[in-house]
């Protein structure tokens, strides 16, 4: 081959390699202007996206105060009503004194149905399930008590779930209670002092034990009773009862009982009692509440200045 073809191939191969170069840069180009508008219109996007961010962060930032406020509103009015409370509290334990101290007590509505649920000479070891079936169904009764330390817990757990506790003398020992005035009220204080320190209430009602006319301290009850609420104490007998006292009675005998004994009446004192015998009385509690219930009684407790007059055998003021 001469000198001179070989020049010109040498000149078309610059010449293709040139083209392919440019060829090469060219498309380098236009990638690089697809890759620069592409950032562009990306960082347009996530300029947009946090311009609008930003608006949520200021619309939530303002949304945060205003619930704050409300907040700091809401717990204004709670310490409010929280003072409220307190002051109305106290305003009721200076009339309730003052009720006490001038021998006022509060009379039940006569067209209100209520029922005061009680149980005598515990506690005992079925206190706990009784206290249990009365959680249940979300009402509360009233216990007199008689001096049984073993069960301290006991006493204080009634009065933990709501319920309340008064008093059935110590020893519910009829020779011992009823051989005279002095001796019933020695009885008296030593349960009230024992109960006063374990649960930090004050009782301020008793039952007799066999009730105000029993045959052992009928010539000295209506004496007791005299003295005793010159001292701020009442004495509180009942107007149903579920016969439970008969160690015959069952869960059926005493359904039958309460319902005979709370026809046509408004206001109901239930006797019951809780010893570790009272099996049947513990099992027909659950109907007796859904009784009353269903009869549109309300559950009350007996403590305060309640008027219980409608649940006294005598009347021992004349």
């Amino acid at each position: 081959m001469s000198s001179k073809n070989t020049g010109k191939s040498k000149m078309a191969k610059r010449v293709v390699l040139m083209s392919l170069i440019t060829c090469v840069m060219f498309i380098a180009l236009v990638v690089m202007a697809i890759g620069f508008i592409k950032v562009k219109s990306d960082n347009k996007q996530n300029a947009d996206k946090v311009k609008e961010l930003n608006k949520s962060k200021d619309s939530y930032s303002k949304e945060l105060e205003s619930v704050n406020n409300e907040k700091d509103d809401l717990n204004k009015k709670v310490t409010e009503l929280e003072s409220e409370k307190e002051s109305l509290a106290d305003k009721n334990a200076e009339l309730e004194s003052v009720m006490t101290a001038q021998g006022i007590k509060e009379k039940v509505a006569d067209d209100k149905k209520i029922v005061y649920l009680t149980f005598d000479d515990g506690p005992s070891d079925l206190t706990p399930q009784f206290l249990d079936t009365l959680d249940s169904y979300g009402v509360n009764a009233t216990f007199f008590v008689t001096y049984q330390p073993q069960h301290e817990d006991i006493y204080k757990d009634t009065i933990a779930r709501g319920n309340s506790i008064q008093i059935h003398t110590a020893s519910h020992d009829y020779d011992k209670v009823y051989a005279s005035e002095e001796a019933y009220i020695a009885d008296f204080n030593e349960i009230f002092e024992y109960v006063k320190n374990v649960t930090g209430t004050t009782p301020n009602y008793f039952r007799f034990p066999g009730g105000s006319t029993n045959s052992y301290g009928k010539s000295i009850v209506k004496s007791i009773a005299k003295d005793m609420k010159t001292n701020g104490y009442d004495f509180v007998d009942w107007n149903v009862s579920v016969g439970d006292g008969s160690a015959k009675a069952t869960k059926d005998s005493i359904i039958a009982k309460i319902k005979a004994e709370s026809e046509g009446k408004n206001h109901i004192v239930m006797l019951a009692h809780d010893s570790g015998t009272k099996t049947e009385t513990l099992a027909a509690l659950p109907e007796i509440i859904e009784y009353y219930k269903a009869n549109g009684y309300e559950f009350g407790v007996i403590k305060g200045n309640l008027d219980v007059s409608f649940a006294q055998f005598i009347d021992y003021e004349n």
